[in-house]
């Protein structure tokens, strides 16, 4: 159980002890106002308190889950927040601080290496400085944008146009400042043997709107810098000023690959924060939809980081069980890719008759897919000579940039949320958690392979628990009414109104989500004022931080290795540019 309440008394006498009346504030589950315990420390203490509750026995928040902040328009006018995992304990909390104006939080880089770029965000959206920073400059939006889009005095249609790109910045490439850079000269550096080469923003096997400059030595990368932000699309901007409800439409194009994770684990938050339940068979829906969507994933992944490296006829094997898929799914929803078909507190539609069947089906002939595929290119000597040894991220490294997923697990780290923070009803399911040990490309790819045999044994199990029943829950205030209500009658027309229009309100509090997604944790931060629309909402995309270990990760490798990497941990542009 997560944050047992004996636990955390212990955690906060602890921290009283320690830090005295620098705990502002302790807000506890049992307020209603918030989902895991929260601790408010003072600006000057922060640093202290989260290096504290990284080693201290007892503590061992290892992990930063996530790291954003919000706006309050108050003094102090905004709130850095904190989101801490602990995996030897099993628990989450969130740690604040207030900043106001012009102030300078410490830089949590010392602590976990990939607050880096959460902290580059932070600066980009809101103007929030970190002292000690090893580059501090914008990540999403171009240096020479005007305004901090996330502050609430910013208006979202405030458009800004340039009619030149970036330039490649030869200092991010210099050793003897090494990761750093904004200041300083952009001398020419290099001598005849090296050359920078810019791999994307267009290139198909960057597998998105991603940029990786990199200073050559032959073939071999010396050191690189990554960028994204080519298709930023405001969607935590949006999620701040249309109604939850409206907002469901927008998740779909997160991980576009595993559009229905998306969809359930944004109407998992929402739900937290009402204190509302899907009916039982709502549930079996999800997870049913959720798995389907793992494979899919892992179907896209594997096959194209295939195709990136010369096998070809690989991905081709399994494109007929993922269009298969799309038809299960699009026999729900009408839709394929973009499903948008949970609702808050239950689903668009109830499933057809017969598709638990069909889904058992499908699931039988993908798993001999899966084999056959696995007997084609798992023991293939090129294949393995290409991806052994090849993109090695460690235990250790994987927890400092808050690896998490497939690629946190194929360098042998034993989490999973799916059983580790149960939720639906995934500890009534039987399933296994397959690890790897090198946290190379070949271990990712394996890795995968097995998650996709899990889950269609999930999907199996969920397709003959499933019992007839409602797929709404019967709150009236977030239920929309049936057609033959809006059509037939002026009180049912006047709710279906209401609620596609204006929303329906959701108490004060806030709530960290989290789910195990097919690339790992995705997490919505959604803290609410009252009100049919968020205060703030943060979507933790895992592609975000997996992409920011790619750096290191191909460091000393040649290009080709590069593309082998970048295919491994599965980056999904749409999840990075939210």
């Amino acid at each position: 159980m997560l944050n047992g309440p004996q636990k955390f008394r212990e955690q906060i006498d602890i921290l009283g002890k320690t830090f005295g009346d620098r705990i502002e504030q302790v807000t506890v589950p049992e307020s209603g106002r918030t989902d895991v315990p929260v601790v408010r420390v003072a600006k000057g203490s922060l640093g202290g308190l989260l290096s504290f509750m990284k080693t201290e026995p007892g503590f061992e928040y290892s992990y930063l889950s996530d790291l954003t902040a919000t706006d309050e328009l108050t003094r102090p006018r905004f709130d850095l927040v904190y989101s801490l995992y602990s995996h030897k304990h099993g628990c989450r909390i969130r740690v604040k601080s207030g900043i106001d104006e012009g102030e300078a939080a410490p830089t949590a880089t010392q602590i976990w290496p990939g607050a880096n770029w959460a902290e580059r965000e932070v600066w980009d959206m809101y103007g929030i400085r970190f002292s000690g920073h090893p580059d501090l400059r914008r990540i999403l939006m171009d240096e020479r944008w005007q305004g901090h889009p996330l502050r609430k005095d910013y208006a979202i249609r405030n458009r800004q146009l340039f009619e030149s790109s970036q330039p490649v910045r030869p200092g991010l490439l210099e050793e003897k400042n090494p990761g750093a850079g904004t200041t300083g000269d952009d001398e020419d550096i290099w001598d005849g043997a090296r050359t920078i080469v810019n791999i994307g923003v267009v290139h198909p096997a960057t597998h998105g709107a991603l940029r990786i400059v990199a200073r050559l030595n032959g073939e071999t990368v010396e050191k690189s810098y990554l960028e994204f932000g080519y298709t930023h699309r405001a969607k935590e901007k949006l999620g701040e000023t249309k109604t939850y409800h409206q907002f469901i439409v927008y998740t779909d194009r997160l991980n576009y690959c595993s559009s229905l994770i998306n969809n359930t684990a944004y109407a998992m938050a929402v739900e937290k924060l009402l204190g509302v339940e899907a009916p039982p068979r709502a549930v079996w829906i999800r997870m049913i939809c959720c798995e389907i969507s793992r494979v899919i994933d892992h179907l896209i992944c594997v096959g194209i980081n295939a195709v990136d490296l010369g096998a070809f006829s690989f991905f081709l094997y399994g494109y007929h069980q993922r269009e298969e898929a799309y038809t299960l799914i699009e026999a729900l929803c009408g839709a394929r890719l973009t499903t948008s078909y949970t609702r808050v507190g239950g689903m668009m539609y109830d499933a057809p008759d017969g598709w638990e069947r069909r889904v058992r089906e499908w699931a039988d002939k993908t798993r001999g897919v899966v084999d056959e595929m696995d007997r084609l290119l798992t023991g293939n000597k090129i294949w393995r000579k290409r991806t052994e040894g090849i993109g090695v991220f460690d235990r250790e490294k994987c927890m400092q940039y808050s690896y998490s997923g497939p690629n946190a697990r194929a360098a042998g780290i034993d989490v999973d949320l799916r059983r580790d923070q149960p939720c639906m009803y995934y500890k009534d399911i039987d399933f296994d958690i397959p690890l790897g040990e090198n946290g190379d490309v070949f271990d990712r790819y394996a890795v995968r392979m097995e998650e996709m045999r899990e889950s269609l044994r999930i999907v199996v199990q969920c397709a003959e628990k499933i019992k007839t029943g409602p797929v709404w829950c019967e709150n009236k205030m977030i239920r929309i009414p049936e057609k033959d209500q809006a059509n037939g009658t002026m009180e049912g027309l006047i709710h279906h109104f209401k609620i596609f229009m204006t929303g329906f309100e959701v108490p004060p509090g806030e709530a960290y989500t989290t789910f195990e997604a097919a690339n790992g944790e995705l997490g919505f931060y959604i803290v609410s004022k009252g009100g049919p629309v968020a205060h703030r909402m943060r979507i933790r995309g895992p592609s975000f931080w997996h992409f920011q270990g790619l750096e290191a990760m191909i460091r000393g490798h040649k290009i080709a290795d590069v593309v082998a990497a970048l295919g491994s941990i599965n980056i999904i542009a749409g999840e990075i540019d939210r």
